[in-house]
């Protein structure tokens, strides 16, 4: 056994660890109170005689305490052969008395300032995975490589919400991270399929939707799109699984080495007001001058709807919904070498201590679903890409 298994330790630890900076107000058992900040109440002759009201701006609350993190964390360590070392770790972490505003309170109850409370809890699982390996064979022949990986997910517990009515609002038990947004069906056929449908207008001055503009779906059935429409979309914006890999091997007098990076399980979404072509005189993408709708090209599954020159105009499809999410997962290869040692003689012979001539490139390659731009930019395709250098 001692042979194969050179190493076996497993390690386990649990604590209680508390966080005092839990926001920036400091005094919190303190009432606040403006003898002057009040609405001023008028009387006397003509109403000349002015007094100012009392305001509150924080009432008294000695139960504030720290937020408190249970950790729980149990990790393998092994190594193999005297070459294959592996640390492999599973931990859970619960954080409870996070200090939230009280959102469930309605204003009909008179109170002047928000109150807060430890009533937040969340929950945190994840993996971590490392290897690494090392060999020299015969004949001139070695080989060393590593890897890691690491997966992680968080999800909110008790979360302080208004009582909505609509179950797909409620935050608690969804993952942190995963943003709200309409669910998109497909484009507009005409004006005439816009108007009868449920009526879709963001904000004062916004145009009613046409023909190509995106069609959302009315979740409440109440004829109208609104805020209790959203559903929480896709995976997070930070990715559940991050990994990496690298390897590196020789032959006498010839050596390769190569470096791969990359996420899994995360979403992000489009920025459409970052752009939409013609909006503050912005320049058009490729990727949408080439798929959009247009009169002549009624393509209700385009890439880009309704072009338009004004916010107003478009305000429709500015909003952020299923249309625009998209996969943010990939794999780069971040650098490559390759490279030839000169024998030390020919080095010699040209008054050299030693002469290797090599070739890299950093970043040639990377494999994603998304083909618009580089998946890292992520949100806006006018952002300055990653560069591919070769030497």
């Amino acid at each position: 056994v001692k042979k194969v298994m050179n190493k076996l330790k497993v390690r386990a630890s649990y604590g209680l660890v508390g966080n005092d900076a839990i926001g920036a107000q400091r005094f919190f058992y303190l009432s606040n109170v403006n003898l002057n900040g009040g609405n001023p109440a008028f009387f006397g002759q003509n109403n000349g005689v002015t007094r100012p009201g009392v305001s509150i701006t924080n009432y008294a609350n000695d139960a504030v305490t720290w937020e408190t993190s249970r950790q729980t964390n149990i990790g393998l360590e092994m190594s193999f052969f005297n070459s294959l070392n592996i640390i492999a770790e599973v931990y859970k972490q619960h954080r409870y008395n996070i200090l939230m505003e009280r959102a469930s309170i309605p204003t009909s109850m008179g109170l002047e300032s928000a109150v807060s409370a430890n009533l937040g809890t969340a929950d945190s699982r994840g993996i971590d995975f490392s290897a690494d390996y090392s060999k020299t064979f015969r004949g001139g022949f070695w080989m060393s490589g590593r890897m890691n990986f690491t997966f992680s997910q968080n999800k909110y517990g008790q979360y302080e919400q208004p009582a909505y009515r609509e179950p797909w609002r409620i935050l608690s038990g969804q993952k942190i991270g995963v943003r709200w947004g309409y669910i998109a069906e497909r484009l507009f056929v005409d004006d005439q399929e816009a108007a009868a449908s449920p009526a879709q207008l963001f904000g004062s001055g916004a145009s009613a939707p046409k023909g190509g503009d995106i069609k959302y779906t009315d979740l409440n059935n109440d004829g109208k799109i609104t805020e209790a429409d959203q559903v929480f979309l896709g995976l997070p914006s930070t990715p559940e699984i991050v990994y990496g890999a690298g390897l590196s091997m020789g032959f006498k007098k010839i050596d390769l080495s190569m470096f791969f990076q990359g996420v899994g399980r995360t979403s992000f979404f489009i920025n459409p007001s970052d752009v939409s072509p013609f909006l503050q005189n912005r320049q058009v993408l490729q990727v949408f001058a080439d798929s959009h709708w247009t009169e002549e090209n009624q393509d209700l599954y385009a890439k880009y709807p309704r072009l338009g020159t004004t916010a107003p105009e478009i305000s429709n499809n500015l909003q952020t919904s299923s249309w625009w999410m998209r996969d943010g997962a990939f794999i780069r290869l971040k650098s490559v070498e390759i490279g030839y040692t000169f024998p030390d003689k020919l080095a010699k012979k040209a008054f050299l201590s030693n002469c290797r001539i090599y070739f890299n490139a950093l970043n040639p390659f990377t494999w994603s679903r998304f083909k618009d731009w580089d998946p890292e930019l992520a949100s806006n395709g006018f952002s300055y890409p990653i560069q591919k250098v070769y030497n």
